[in-house]
C-alpha cells in the first residue's frame, strides 16, 4: 500500500510541516492524525459524489454504465474502492493515503479499459488535498505545536 502515489505541493501544509520538523525529529504522531483526516476527507468525496480535490465535478456516468448498474452512484459499485482507502506512515516524516486496489488508478487518472481497451474511463480524482483539507492540515499542525493534539 499504496499503489498510487500523488505528490502534493501545497505551500501552507509544507510550511507548517517544515516548521514542525525543525522543532521535532519524529513527525509520526502528527502525521498519523493528518492521515486519518485525509482518509475521512476522501471517504466524504465518495459520500457526496465529489468534487475532486481541485473542486472539479466528477464526470457523470455514461448512459451505458447507468443502464448496467443497480444505482447511479459514481465510483461505487461494490464499495470495495471506498472501503480500501487507508493512510500509512512512511517512516517518521511522511504519510501516504491511497488504495491497494489496482483499478483505483484508472478511476483517479482516467484511461482506457476493457477488451481491446475500447472503453474510455474519465478521470474522477478522489485522492488528494483540497483547499479545505489544506486548512485542516495546517490547523492540525498548529494545534500539535501548541500541545493540543
Amino acid at each position: 500500500m499504496p499503489d498510487i502515489t500523488i505528490r502534493i505541493d501545497d505551500k501552507p501544509v509544507l510550511d507548517a510541516l517544515n516548521r514542525l520538523s525543525r522543532k521535532m525529529g519524529d513527525l509520526s504522531p502528527v502525521l498519523r492524525v493528518i492521515g486519518e483526516e485525509l482518509v475521512k476527507s476522501t471517504e466524504s468525496r465518495f459520500n457526496s459524489q465529489g468534487p475532486a480535490p481541485d473542486g472539479a465535478r466528477w464526470a457523470a456516468l455514461s448512459p451505458a454504465t447507468l443502464k448496467r448498474k443497480k444505482h447511479s452512484k459514481i465510483l461505487t459499485e461494490s464499495g470495495h474502492l471506498r472501503g480500501s482507502i487507508r493512510s500509512q506512515l512512511m517512516g517518521t516524516h511522511a504519510v501516504a493515503v491511497g488504495t491497494n486496489r489496482v483499478y483505483g488508478a484508472i478511476h483517479q487518472l482516467g484511461g482506457t479499459a476493457g477488451r481491446g481497451r475500447k472503453v474510455r474511463i474519465p478521470a474522477r480524482p478522489y485522492l488528494g488535498i483540497s483547499r479545505e483539507d489544506s486548512g485542516r492540515i495546517a490547523g492540525i499542525v498548529e494545534r500539535y505545536l501548541e500541545g493540543k493534539v
